[in-house]
C-alpha cells in the first residue's frame, strides 16, 4: 500500500475553522449594519412630536415675566428674576441635550443620538424638579427679594414632556427590526447565517 502524505491532505479543523469565521464575521457585519439605525415605529413618532413640542415650549413663561428663552441665554430679564442655578441647567440640559440631540437623532436617525438625548432628558427631569421645588419655595436665593415669582406654565409643562420622553426615547432606543431579532436568535442557537 502506497504511503500518504498529510501535506497532501487538507486538514478538517482548518476548514472548519474558516467556515466558523468567515460566518462570524458575516453576523458581525450584518450586526453593525442594523445596528447603526433606529427603527422607524411608534415610539420614534411620538419622540418626534414630544421634541417639537418642547421646543415650542421654550417660548412660554418659566416664571414670573421669564420666558424659558430668556432662562436659556442668560438675558436680563432671567437675572432681574433670580432666576437659579437649577434653573439655568434644567433650561440648558434639555435644549442641547433633549432638543438638540433629539433633532440630530430625527434628521440621522442614529442610535448614539436617541442615547445621548435619552440621557440628557433623564438628568433634566431631576433639574426639573429641584427648579420647580426652589421656585416654589418663594424665597429665592435672597431671602429680602420681593416679587420672586412661582414656576410658571412652561416650566411645568416641560417637565411634563421631559417624563413622556424618558419613556418614549427608551422605547426607540430598545426597538428592534425582525432582521435584528432573527440575527441574535441566530448568534444565540450558533446557526451561523
Amino acid at each position: 500500500m502506497p504511503h500518504v502524505s498529510n501535506a497532501d491532505r487538507p486538514d478538517p479543523i482548518a476548514g472548519i475553522m474558516e467556515v466558523t469565521r468567515n460566518a462570524e464575521s458575516e453576523m458581525r457585519r450584518k450586526d453593525r449594519v442594523l445596528g447603526r439605525t433606529l427603527v422607524i415605529g411608534r415610539a420614534y413618532l411620538a419622540s418626534t412630536v414630544l421634541i417639537v413640542i418642547l421646543a415650542a415650549v421654550l417660548l412660554l413663561p418659566h416664571s414670573d415675566g421669564v420666558r424659558g428663552i430668556d432662562v436659556l441665554f442668560f438675558t436680563d430679564a432671567a437675572a432681574d428674576q433670580s432666576t437659579s442655578l437649577p434653573s439655568h441647567i434644567f433650561v440648558l440640559l434639555y435644549s442641547v441635550g433633549t432638543i438638540g440631540f433629539g433633532a440630530l437623532m430625527i434628521l440621522t436617525q442614529k442610535w448614539w443620538a436617541a442615547g445621548v438625548a435619552w440621557s440628557a432628558t433623564c438628568v433634566s427631569a431631576v433639574y426639573g424638579i429641584l427648579a420647580i421645588w426652589l421656585r416654589q419655595s418663594g424665597r429665592g436665593p435672597d431671602p429680602d427679594f420681593q416679587g420672586f415669582g412661582g414656576p410658571g406654565i412652561g416650566m411645568y409643562l416641560s417637565e411634563i414632556l421631559l417624563f413622556l420622553l424618558i419613556g418614549t426615547l427608551a422605547g426607540v432606543l430598545w426597538t428592534r427590526t425582525p432582521e435584528q431579532r432573527q440575527l441574535e436568535e441566530n448568534a444565540r442557537s450558533g446557526d451561523g447565517l
